[in-house]
């Protein structure tokens, strides 16, 4: 165990010594854009206490389940008036009664934008057929393993990505998380380190794809090459009792982000952290009310104060046999937009 966890921190001492002066501020921004229902219900604070196809994304040291063999949840959220789409899909499957398999795949993407750089001919007259579309998406696929040993839970996920700007652009990507987790009796903690050595992004601009015409207009092309992702740590701790029928769980959650000086609280020139809360109440496993609030942030206005804000979640959840179904509602302060979100899980 000690050998292993020496191994942890050569490679994340690493990653913080090679990663400065190389990091894009919102690389990969898309992977945080949303998750299930349930961890978006309670503001993403649970992460700790969740398991199974739910903690693909989040945690992969928690995919553990019992009773059934197959665990798979699917997401659908749709952003600024279904211009934009988020879809996940998840899936864990048991190797042994220790041992967790799982897969992950999330599309988030805008569809069908209208291309207008050929909209002039070369005489200079505009020609509406000339329009053409195009879309442009980002996709990840998650591929991840865990491991009990005793009241602990290892995991890792390997992330491959694909991001594409019509026949303009695209960059093909790859990194690594790495989780641990602790359970014990009602209090859970865990500790994820997202894209450990950075994750690296090789971006290809087609210049083909721009006419003439774009160059005689004075733009300029943007340049490929690599940009990589800063390493983030999140920390997670949950706690539950019973009354009755009835069960009660908090959780608290900061997701800090080194070599960015976001906008949250918490913040600094080497790192900027995130703090996160909820809290679930449940009737016989059956019915779940959640709450939760995240996003704390300072605003910056044109007075002289400066205020607070931060981003409420609300939802609900069903739990029956073999099926659940969760439902989000958030509210995203910063960029002034709720969102609805759903998901359906099963167990086979």
């Amino acid at each position: 165990m000690k050998f292993f966890f020496k191994i942890f921190l050569w490679c994340l001492c690493f990653a913080v010594k090679n990663a400065d002066c190389q990091i894009v501020k919102y690389s990969n921004d898309f992977l945080s854009t949303g998750s299930f229902s349930k961890e978006e219900a309670l503001g993403c604070s649970n992460f700790s206490s969740q398991n199974g196809s739910l903690s693909i994304f989040s945690n992969p040291s928690r995919l553990d389940f019992e009773d059934y063999k197959a665990d798979f949840s699917v997401m659908h959220d749709n952003y600024f008036s279904s211009l934009a789409t988020l879809n996940l899909l998840s899936g864990v499957f048991k190797a042994d009664s220790l041992t967790f398999l799982g897969f992950g795949f999330l599309r988030f993407g805008v569809d069908d934008i209208q291309n207008t750089i050929n909209l002039f001919d070369d005489d200079g007259n505009m020609d509406f057929s000339r329009i053409s579309y195009f879309s442009v998406a980002d996709y990840a696929l998650f591929m991840s393993v865990s491991r009990k040993y005793k009241n602990f839970f290892f995991g890792t996920s390997l992330k491959l990505i694909y991001r594409h700007q019509g026949k303009f652009a695209n960059a093909y990507g790859f990194g690594f998380d790495v989780a641990a987790s602790y359970r014990k009796d009602k209090f859970s903690v865990s500790a994820v380190v997202k894209d450990l050595t950075t994750t690296f992004n090789f971006w290809t601009i087609n210049s083909k794809s721009f006419d003439s015409t774009f160059f005689q207009s004075g733009n300029s092309l943007p340049v490929g090459g690599l940009e990589q992702t800063s390493p983030s740590l999140n920390l997670s701790a949950s706690y539950f009792w019973k009354l009755k029928k009835f069960v009660f769980a908090t959780s608290f959650a900061t997701e800090s982000y080194f070599f960015l000086q976001q906008n949250y609280l918490i913040s600094s020139k080497f790192f900027s952290s995130d703090i996160k809360a909820g809290i679930e109440i449940s009737y016989s496993d059956i019915v779940f009310m959640r709450a939760g609030v995240s996003d704390f942030q300072k605003d910056n206005t044109l007075t002289i104060s400066k205020t607070f804000s931060c981003s409420p979640s609300f939802g609900a959840g069903v739990k029956l046999l073999r099926f659940a179904f969760d439902y989000a509602f958030k509210m995203e302060r910063a960029i002034e937009r709720n969102s609805n979100v759903f998901t359906l899980g099963v167990k086979f």
